[in-house]
Formats: C-alpha cells, structure tokens, sequence
C-alpha cells in the first residue's frame, strides 16, 4: 500500500527516482516521510552524506519570534494530528523535501498531509526543534535552520528516537507567516522501545524496516 501511494505521488510530481526494494519502500519509504533516514550498518548511507545543511544568520524581534512560534505549531499539530491546523501553517504550494530522510518530495500541502496521515495517523509522535537561526530576507520572506529531535512509536510496541535538522523558507502572506519550503536532513536514528529504553543505538535501516514492519504490516 505505500509502496502504491508514493508511486501515484512520484508519478505527479515527474520524479524518477527508482525505488527500493519492496521491504525497504513498504516501511522505509514510510518513516522517511517523517524523517527516518537510511541507514546501513549504523551510520549514514553514502546518498544521505550528500545532504548537508545550511546555517542561516541569526535575527532577533517580532518578525522572528512570529516564525518561532510558527515552527511550533508546525509540530504542535502534528503530534496532536490536527491536520486542518497544520494545513494552516503551509504554503498551498509547500515543497516538503525528506529526500535526504529516505522519502520523495512533496509538492503541494495536500498530499503531503494526506501521506502524514496515512504514516502518522496511527502512531504516538514527539517532535522538538530547538537553536532556531531564522534570518529575515526581506519584509514578507525568510530562512530558517532547526535542529530536530523527535520520538515516533508505532504500535505501541517499537519506536525510533531521531535526530536531523530542518532548512526552512518562510513567507508573509496576509500579516501571517507560513512554511514555504521545508527540507529534513537525518543524522542518526536510534530503535527505542516505548519507554524510551534503546534496543539499538545508530541503527541500520534494515533492523528499524524490520522491527516496525512487524508491528504495522507496512
């Protein structure tokens, strides 16, 4: 079934990326579009050591503090699976780019809230960014770099505790920010029982493909 849907998603979007193995897209493909990157034989994939992140200067004052509070609800919303909140937040025209945490790209708010639906409905999530470096680029534009931490439990049996960084643009459309572009670079991804104890630290994509495949028949 994922494997199906991100099929029909690549197909309108033009992407030709070839796809993985059905074990790998079933499961991987659905954690990389919440973040979970490739991993094999614990650490980085060599795609993902391609993907690197930028540093935006850091700006102070209400425009800032707007995006802040933006980037919050962002994952605010997600946690408590308030899709029409989150639809709020995002550009109709969104690019959600999670290529460099083993998923496609998104373009559009609507199928990429229908596809965190689908991977996110379900599970237990928490996700927190911290040392925001948001630059303003003009009146109604800016730029952002977040660092991730998040916690996804599925089935409420296995879990993955992530780490990675989002490289965010802002725009001001009607007196209120909204995510333009987001992209996800993953770092690490630790397989985690619910309550929070590790049962692999920096784990191969195949052991993590394993363990959740088996709670969620993905």
């Amino acid at each position: 079934m994922y494997v199906e849907i991100v099929r029909r998603y690549r197909a309108s979007s033009g992407e030709r990326r070839p796809l993985r193995t059905a074990a790998a897209v079933g499961t991987a493909t659905m954690l990389g579009a919440v973040g979970v990157g490739v991993v094999t034989g614990g650490g980085v994939a060599n795609a993902d050591l391609l993907c690197g992140y930028s540093t935006p200067a850091a700006d102070s004052g209400t425009e800032v503090d707007a995006i802040k509070q933006l980037k919050a609800s962002y994952f605010q919303n997600i946690d408590a699976k308030n899709w029409d909140g989150l639809r709020d937040l995002l550009a109709p025209d969104v690019v959600e780019d999670t290529t460099c945490s083993a998923g496609p790209i998104f373009y559009g708010r609507d199928p990429f809230i229908a596809f965190l639906k689908l991977t996110l409905g379900a599970a237990n999530t928490h996700h927190q960014g911290y040392d925001p470096h948001i630059h303003l680029t003009s009146a109604t534009t800016a730029e952002g770099l977040w660092t991730l931490e998040d916690v996804l439990i599925f089935g409420g049996t296995v879990g993955v505790h992530g780490y990675g960084h989002y490289n965010d643009r802002y725009s001001k459309v009607n007196g209120q920010w909204i995510v333009k572009y987001s992209k996800l670079t993953r770092t690490r991804l630790d397989l985690i029982n619910p309550d929070g104890t590790v049962i692999q630290a920096n784990a191969p994509i195949d052991a993590v493909v394993a363990a959740v495949k088996k709670v969620t028949g993905g």
